[in-house]
């Protein structure tokens, strides 16, 4: 025990920061809430919510007895849901975590791991660290671009794999570290690709991530990948052999290619996604990255921007400093929403079919853009209660967690999002947050708001100093 709280005080003094270590968890008594039932799309009111040493210990219209360590909070008038996962997430500091708490991101899918990864996620499980709860693909597995690619496809901190029995060795390293998930990449030769999935499979690890070249959307569908992130691989087999622009081995070509995808070819690659069991992560936050300049000004503009690092926003304000941006010209970025259209056609034919949609982001400010991203969604075609199925059941469900999260229910995670208003009826009502429990901690919004205006002194000290 002095051991732990030893380590737990010196996390805190490294870190300089009380806000980064949580509060033991109490026992909490949620009165006179309104419960938000994702599944059925329905609220049921004057529900008493009682928590108990981070868990939901019963949930009715009569809770269970308050004792003399209760914490009881009225909540009349508030809408109390599962906390939000972001199952395509690159934090890259403690901040990032606290951000996602702030706007009620309880958990998320890291998709290219790194060891300061893992140790976060010890620290959190260990209660010495507040932060959502982390599945962790490992470091990218990618294969040699085209060298006449090179200044345009980024190979910088990826594993680059050549053959079957490198792919073999590399998911016994990845699995020896501690991540879940082997996220491949789009140069990936097939024989290494078909090493991963056969020893990731012998090992627990599902492979999740891009489209391969040459394993193609087919070849990844019978290989039953587990996920598919930003709709890719799609639109290769969609856009006819004559359209103007092919999608080619560069990001630009691929994006402006889908302005031509024929969607009469779409309903056998549907049924093939069906039956595969494959998750489509669409991360739709991703099309400012393309956007015209004025919408990219726009966006850097709301509030929410002032909690982007300061290297992403210059990112942003100057694209060709990203390597696999650097191609696209003025006319491009106009060009680029020509084929979003056709991508919404594609994320909403494969939700229909009941292929489970995640929400994921891929984009900062951590925890702001997964709300941005519920709305891109709603936009693209879904329900406000279909967008909130892909940030909690259906990532429960992927995560293999779906008898303890994803729900406000006896034997689920303490992990709840507290809003002024039904998300069910508007999406946007999900950025109206009152509070926030994470494993069973209360915070109110003043607590919240005590940690966003920690993040932007940081932001803005980190700005001062380049």
């Amino acid at each position: 025990m002095m051991r732990k709280i030893t380590t737990c005080l010196l996390t805190m003094i490294a870190f300089g920061s009380t806000a980064l270590a949580p509060a033991r968890a109490e026992v909490l008594i949620l009165k006179n809430a309104t419960v938000v039932d994702v599944e059925a799309g329905t609220t049921r009111s004057g529900q008493t919510i009682r928590l108990d040493n981070g868990w939901i210990e019963a949930v009715g219209a009569a809770g269970g007895p308050a004792t003399e360590k209760a914490r009881v909070i009225d909540l009349a008038g508030k809408y109390v849901l599962p906390g939000l996962w972001d199952m395509h997430l690159h934090p890259d500091s403690e901040s990032d975590l606290l951000q996602m708490i702030a706007n009620g991101v309880t958990g998320g899918r890291i998709m290219w791991g790194k060891p300061e990864h893992l140790a976060w996620r010890a620290q959190i499980e260990l209660g010495e660290r507040r932060g959502p709860r982390l599945f962790i693909s490992g470091p990218i597995i990618e294969g040699r671009p085209p060298p006449e690619m090179a200044s345009v496809i980024a190979t910088e901190g990826r594993r680059l794999l050549d053959t079957r029995a490198q792919a073999i060795a590399e998911v016994r390293a990845q699995k020896a570290a501690g991540y879940d998930y082997l996220k491949v990449y789009n140069n990936l030769p097939a024989d290494a690709y078909a090493g991963l999935v056969e020893e990731g499979g012998r090992l627990g690890m599902p492979v999740v991530g891009h489209i391969p070249f040459e394993v193609g959307l087919d070849g990844a569908l019978a290989a039953r990948q587990k996920s598919i992130e930003h709709l890719r691989g799609y639109n290769i087999p969609l856009v006819p052999a004559d359209a103007r622009i092919q999608p080619g081995k560069d990001y630009r070509s691929r994006t402006l290619a889908w302005a031509y995808a024929d969607l009469a070819k779409l309903a056998p690659l549907v049924d093939a996604s069906r039956a595969a069991g494959v998750y489509e992560t669409p991360t739709l936050s991703t099309r400012i990255y393309t956007a015209p300049v004025r919408v990219v000004e726009n966006y850097l503009a709301q509030p929410a921007a002032a909690y982007l690092d300061p290297s992403d926003r210059a990112s942003l304000k100057d694209r060709s400093r990203i390597k696999w941006l650097s191609n696209f010209s003025a006319a491009d970025w106009e060009a680029a929403s020509q084929g979003h259209a056709k991508q919404d056609a594609v994320l909403v034919a494969l939700h229909r079919a009941g292929v489970p949609i995640l929400a994921g982001t891929d984009l900062g400010p951590w925890g702001f853009t997964l709300h941005y991203e519920l709305e891109q969604l709603v936009a693209a075609g879904l329900t406000p209660r279909d967008a909130l199925m892909t940030a909690t059941i259906n990532a429960a469900q992927f995560a293999g967690i779906a008898d303890r999260a994803g729900k406000v229910a006896p034997g689920y995670q303490g992990d709840l999002l507290i809003l002024d208003a039904d998300p069910l009826q508007d999406i946007h009502n999900t950025q109206r947050i009152a509070a926030v429990v994470t494993r069973g901690e209360w915070l109110g919004r003043t607590d919240l708001d005590a940690m966003l205006a920690e993040i932007r002194a940081k932001i803005a000290k980190k700005a001062g100093a380049q």
